[in-house]
This record gives structure tokens, sequence and C-alpha cells, in this order.
């Protein structure tokens, strides 16, 4: 069996369904399991299960996790439980199961995406952001110091459960962003995953986890009237995170704003308006500035550009 997988507070079970939806456009029959770490009261429905932390706690390492954060940082909680939550899952009869955020949103078929998971026992989804310093010294300081791999899009088969249980005990060991230990919260572990582990699989289909971060390699463009990235790739998902939905309000990303109307009118339909969540600071999203900074970003490189070219003459 196959799912999908996800970790929410109950205030984000809008997104949940969400994310269900668009999934369900593509796969009708996709399952999505749902692990809500607060205090809730909802009820299961057809191919949307959704689980309690304790009933996730099963294993010294889940007891762990859940003493150490649970009492300290609901998020931090959220991010270390997700090799627990995989690792139950394959407990309960699943040989494949994809980790994705609540707040993505598909597209296109991604079927191929579990096909991976055939011959493959990890797949990562790179950040793609860009990492010449002379063109943008900050996205290349933020892979070294994030990561080279997204923790919001992660598939795993059950031949990855040894990749899994070390990434579970990683967490437990420190869940936190210390850049002089060289941690990222959760994901900076997944940096070594295809070192030293068999069967991990990057992706390389740069329609998947579009973002406020690849805006720059992974080109969008408009051919015969569909979107294409890179003029090659069809959209798959898109990470709707702050910072990618600042960037499309504010015209940075503007080729990705019917996605985002769509988006948020499914959140709309659950009874979550994004423009009246005190989360989002849509004022803040329409200012000028976001705008402005990545024009200046362009100057900033024509002039390394210039600088490059006269030191050759």
């Amino acid at each position: 069996m196959q799912t999908f997988c996800t970790i929410i507070t109950s205030d984000y079970l809008p997104f949940a369904k969400a994310l269900h939806k668009s999934l369900k456009q593509f796969v009708p029959e996709i399952s999505l399991q749902v692990l809500v770490t607060d205090e809730h009261n909802f009820a299961s429905s057809k191919n949307f299960t959704v689980h309690s932390v304790n009933s996730i706690l099963n294993s010294s390492v889940a007891k762990n996790i859940h003493k150490k954060y649970a009492f300290t940082s609901g998020s931090y909680l959220r991010w270390a439980l997700k090799p627990v939550f995989i690792n139950y899952l394959f407990q309960n009869n699943y040989d494949k199961v994809i980790y994705s955020d609540a707040d993505l949103f598909f597209v296109s078929n991604f079927n191929f995406l579990l096909e991976e998971l055939d011959n493959n026992n990890f797949i990562l989804s790179p950040h793609w952001a860009k990492i010449n310093p002379l063109e943008n010294g900050n996205s290349l300081m933020e892979v070294l110091n994030g990561g080279l791999y997204n923790a919001g899009f992660i598939g795993v088969n059950r031949q990855g459960i040894e990749a899994i249980n070390w990434w579970a005990e990683m967490c437990h060991f420190k869940t936190e962003d210390n850049p002089e230990l060289g941690l990222f919260y959760d994901q900076k572990y997944l940096d070594i995953l295809p070192v030293q582990f068999e069967g991990v699989k990057i992706l390389t289909h740069k329609g998947c986890n579009l973002a406020s971060w690849n805006i720059e390699t992974c080109k969008r463009r408009i051919i015969d009237g569909k979107l294409v990235i890179n003029q090659v790739f069809e959209p798959v998902f898109i990470h709707f995170n702050s910072e990618t939905i600042a960037n499309i309000l504010n015209g940075n990303d503007k080729l990705l704003k019917p996605f985002l109307e769509e988006y948020m009118q499914l959140l709309k339909a659950e009874g979550f308006d994004l423009y009246r969540n005190k989360n989002f600071d849509f004022s803040k999203f329409n200012s000028p500035f976001l705008k402005l900074k990545y024009k200046l970003l362009l100057r900033t490189r024509f002039k390394r550009f210039l600088f490059k070219l006269a030191e050759r003459l």
C-alpha cells in the first residue's frame, strides 16, 4: 500500500484538507494520513485518516522525542516526529510513504514520484537555490546553512527504514537552528543520507517544490499557453510558504498567481481565509519593499557581471 502523510497542529486542518484535495485531482483514491500534534476532536473520513500523537508513541525514540519537545516547542515536535510517523505507517502495512508539508499544493500528476519508490528507498527534493555567490550570495548562504534538500517533501519505501530510524535518532539528539554546529532543525540531516545510505534518489524534475528559493534557477515561462519550468518541466507541486506567497503577490513570481488563487479558494472552502489570518500579514506582502529588493538583486548581479567582464579585458 502507498500513502501521503503530513503533520499539523489543529489550526492547520484546512491546509491538510486542501493538500488532500489537490492530490485527489490526479489520483482520486489517494489517501492522506494526518498527524495532529495538539488537542483536537477531528474525525477521519474516506482516505483522510487523522492520528493523535499518543497513537504513534510505540517506540523508545518516539517517546523520547515527545518527552523532549512536547512541552518546549510545538514546531520542534512536529519536525522531529516526521521519521517517527513514517515508521509508524510502515508498521501499519504501508510500503511507500510520501511526507508532504501541509502547505504543498499539487498541480499535475505526481504518480511518477510514487513510482520512483519502486527502485529507490528514499527520494529527496533539492531546493535548487542559486549557488553562485557573485550572483546571489544570500542564496548560497541559505543553502549552506539550511541544507541542500527541503524537508517539506520526502519519499520513503519500507527498505529505507534504516535511514528513517537514523533520522529519528538525530531529531531526538538535536532539533534546533544552530549554524555553528551545522544544524537546521530536522532538515540539515538530509544532506547526509545520499552518502551514508543505499538507494537514495535525488529528484532532478525541476517542476517539483516550486517556491521562493528557486525563482532564479527554476525559470517560469508560458509556452503555448502553459506554464513550463526551464522550458522543459511541467509544474508538479508548489510550496506555498509565506515567502512564496509574498513573492507572488508582489509580482516577483507572478506566473504562479493562478495556482495561488486556486489554492486560496480551496482553503476558503474549508473555512480558512488567508487574507484574514493573523499569521499572514498581507499588508507586508503587498508592500513595495520585497519587489524593490528583488529588483536591486538583479541590478547587483548586472554590476557583478560587468565587473567580471572588465577583469578579463
